[in-house]
């Protein structure tokens, strides 16, 4: 038994079956991150955990205690919304302490408590503003510092960053992981930014329908995706998925998978791969140079910057190592040290 069970747990709307059996077992201290298409059910997961949401069946378990249904403000976890949820005729100190006072805190532990968390933030010098005086990213600190203070078993993340622009999602994306270090709390953080659930997470559970597709570290969703969906989530940009029918000797395979980084523009009359180039994306650190073969495109990267044109005939070369096969359901199956070539 882990830190945080869900054994068999559904969610109904109406007939809508939502959430589908989802079994999971969380260990303490572990940073948990939920990722998977919009409508997938993260966040309804999410919300069911704290309670927000009624389970319709199965359990959940909290350090040995069934809390399936345990109002929230018994479950002993602390949520920071998309939203921050800030009462906005309050001060920051106000805002981080509300939880507190409403339980009866005695005031110099609350006291502490704020400053301690400020600290931790970089609040400190904010205490007495109110949120509206406060940037983007300053309200969404504010948000954590108000978690931070309960001291919850379990801290739980909707989206936080997606309203910050880019600079400071990946600032703050930062302050979170040393926060965790810091704390050493369990953390569940629910996002659709596979930047976030790469760099932050000690395990991602990928979902689907309401159903579970894979939980691993990153690098095992990364290098050993257990279906064709998982592949071409996992990565930006996506894996590239060519018919089987390409490949002379597939092994029973359906569909042939290879990211970009594993393959490599050649001449026109080398490589496996024929096409000709249709669009070059020069990022500066890395190009991606865009293939049509005929009858597929591909994604090729590279970490140099390209001589090709658009519109010139080009080779691709991979290394069968890298190739990933897919069944027709999708799933992924045996290792391509078999693999010799591509038909032209």
């Amino acid at each position: 038994m882990g830190f945080l069970d869900l054994k068999g747990v559904e969610k109904f709307y109406g007939k809508l079956r939502a959430i589908k059996g989802v079994d999971l077992t969380i260990e303490k201290g572990e940073f948990i991150v939920f990722v998977g298409p919009s409508g997938c059910g993260k966040s309804t997961l999410l919300r069911m955990i704290a309670g927000l949401e009624t389970i319709n069946g199965g359990k959940l378990m909290l350090d040995g205690k069934d809390i399936t249904d345990a109002p929230s403000s018994q479950r002993d976890l602390a949520m920071v919304f998309q939203s921050y949820a800030l009462y906005p005729h309050m001060t920051v100190e106000e805002n981080m302490s509300f939880a507190l006072r409403l339980a009866k805190v005695a005031p110099d532990v609350i006291k502490d408590k704020v400053t301690k968390a400020a600290d931790k933030l970089n609040l400190t010098s904010y205490l007495q503003r109110t949120p509206k005086a406060l940037s983007g990213g300053q309200r969404q600190r504010v948000a954590i510092g108000r978690a931070i203070v309960r001291q919850p078993k379990v801290f739980l993340f909707d989206e936080p960053l997606s309203n910050l622009d880019a600079a400071l999602r990946g600032q703050t994306r930062v302050e979170i992981a040393k926060l965790h270090r810091e704390l050493g709390a369990t953390t569940i953080y629910v996002t659709h930014d596979q930047v976030e659930a790469m760099t932050l997470a000690d395990r991602v559970v990928v979902l689907r329908d309401g159903m579970i597709e894979q939980v691993g570290t990153p690098l095992e969703l990364y290098d050993s995706p257990a279906n064709r969906f998982v592949a071409q989530f996992i990565g930006m940009p996506q894996m590239n998925v060519l018919p089987a029918s390409m490949f002379p000797k597939a092994g029973g395979a359906h569909e042939i998978g290879v990211r970009p980084e594993h393959l490599t523009i050649v001449a026109a009359n080398e490589g496996q791969l024929r096409g000709t180039v249709e669009l070059i994306e020069a990022l500066g650190n890395e190009t991606l140079i865009h293939v049509n073969l005929g009858s597929a495109m591909i994604i090729v990267r590279q970490y140099e910057r390209t001589r090709s044109q658009l519109g010139e005939q080009v080779g691709v070369q991979f290394d069968s190592v890298h190739l990933h096969r897919f069944d027709k359901d999708g799933k992924a199956i045996a290792s391509l040290n078999q693999f010799s070539g591509v038909a032209a």
